[in-house]
């Protein structure tokens, strides 16, 4: 039996960085997972989207990061954390979300990773920086290593400036 997986990507494609989980996306919607896999990219978090969470077995998030390095690759394994007010906003964090579905529907996914890219510009613009657009393929092998169930990264994040 195969497990149903979502991803979520995230991510205002005209504030330059800020979408690069659409292009993430697009990329995987153009054949780079399996046709079962749903993909969705949405401007932000939502609580409508805790429906479709608690139907996966495994959702996969991929935003933009503030907080890592220009072009860096992190995945890490989420659990469920109290949504807290976030719940009655329009916007939310991916532990709130599962969080959320678990108390509205009863099921929470069986896994759950976020996969972030670190932003270098988040100005007016419909463009990536050089650097996140390559960073792109490598958050699609972090996507596609989690979807396998075989290789899921490891803690340790892929940086652009690393030697090989």
């Amino acid at each position: 039996m195969e497990r149903r997986a979502l991803i979520l990507a995230c991510g205002n494609p005209q504030r330059g960085d800020d979408g690069v989980g659409s292009h993430v996306a697009d990329a995987l919607l153009a054949g780079f997972c399996d046709a079962e896999t749903k993909v969705h990219s949405h401007q932000q978090w939502l609580p409508e989207m805790a429906e479709a969470i608690s139907e996966a077995d495994l959702v996969i998030f991929v935003d933009a990061s503030t907080e890592l390095a220009p072009g860096e690759v992190s995945s890490r394994a989420l659990r469920p954390a109290a949504a807290k007010a976030e719940a009655f906003t329009h916007s939310m964090r991916p532990a709130g979300l599962l969080e959320l579905a678990g108390q509205l529907y009863g099921k929470t996914p069986e896994a759950a990773y976020l996969v972030t890219i670190g932003g270098e510009s988040f100005e007016l613009s419909e463009q990536l920086s050089e650097t996140v657009r390559h960073a792109v393929p490598v958050a699609i092998d972090h996507v596609k290593a989690i979807l396998s169930g075989v290789s899921v990264p490891q803690a340790k994040p892929h940086s652009p400036k690393a030697k090989a």
